[in-house]
């Protein structure tokens, strides 16, 4: 998975953010401006597909530097294992920085490359480990570069050391991913609570208020406009209730969504990807079975 510098990501969000609002402000002028009529989406549909325009490319571009932050912590206990077993036959910790980078790290390769690299300029260990963590942008990572620098300042018995800072890394590693199998499955909860809110919604506007308006009609059509039982709801558009149906589930769809990979992944951000899905599941449903039934 490649990397995504921050600049990137940042520049990703604006060009999103742009074209949304031109797809939103697109649809409210030619709603109120020009009067467009017959349109294919009314004002606020328009608005909705700005927001899933918006959504799209931030989305994609999260998940992408999320796989590849997670490669890099999966690959941090492996390399703190081979340092600590060169240095059994005697090599240096820098030596074994070096000769680790020869190595296959999937994403920490080129990082720790670049610090090997920075050492070979004259850097400081402590210099090059506080760079390496700034640009692998993880947790794990920053603790292990404050750690790796803490046994090359007390210096000693480095390889013991390595071996049990191998262990506690790979310790916090492994609480990580529990936490996460553990927290995953309550995105599900919202994909489920989602799918339910929806479903009633379509249901009760394709078999009770439709029905209800057909026999209202029906009624006061035989009675001559006069008054009849359906008094109470007289007056309700049934376009309104749709509408009004429509922006609920798209409100469950944000929020929901953004719940979800907070409380699955513990970033907010992790969210976006969510919230696109449940957005176009929300949209899609609503234009093939309320709006086009």
């Amino acid at each position: 998975m490649p990397k995504i510098d921050p600049k990137e990501k940042k520049l990703v969000g604006i060009v999103a953010v742009v074209l949304g609002l031109l797809v939103a402000i697109l649809g409210i002028v030619a709603a109120f401006v020009l009067h467009f009529e017959n349109m294919a989406f009314t004002w606020d549909q328009m608005i909705i597909l700005g927001m899933i325009v918006g959504f799209f490319p931030p989305a994609i571009v999260e998940w992408m530097d999320l796989r590849w932050q997670r490669g890099i912590d999966r690959n941090i206990p492996r390399l703190l294992r081979e340092i600590a077993e060169s240095g059994q036959t005697g090599l240096t910790l820098i030596r074994a920085i070096e000769v680790s980078a020869d190595r296959d790290y999937g994403p920490l390769t080129p990082e720790l490359k670049q610090l090997v690299a920075q050492l070979s300029w004259g850097n400081s260990l402590e210099d090059s480990l506080r760079s390496f963590a700034k640009r692998a942008r993880t947790k794990l990572a920053q603790r292990t570069a404050d750690l790796i620098a803490e046994v090359a300042r007390s210096g000693g018995d480095t390889q013991s050391i390595m071996e049990q800072l191998n262990k506690h890394i790979g310790e916090l590693n492994t609480i990580d991913r529990e936490r996460y199998a553990q927290m995953r499955p309550y995105a599900a909860v919202v994909y489920i609570a989602f799918g339910v809110f929806l479903f009633t919604d379509v249901m009760l506007i394709r078999s009770f208020f439709d029905q209800i308006m057909q026999l209202q009609q029906s009624v006061l059509a035989t009675s001559g406009g006069g008054g009849s039982i359906f008094g109470g709801i007289a007056g309700v558009n049934l376009e309104t209730l749709k509408t009004i149906m429509f922006h609920a589930v798209i409100v469950q769809a944000l929020f929901g969504g953004l719940i979800a990979g907070k409380m699955s992944e513990a970033r907010l951000g992790a969210g976006l990807k969510h919230t696109l899905i449940l957005l176009v599941i929300g949209f899609a449903t609503f234009v093939i079975f309320v709006w086009s039934a």
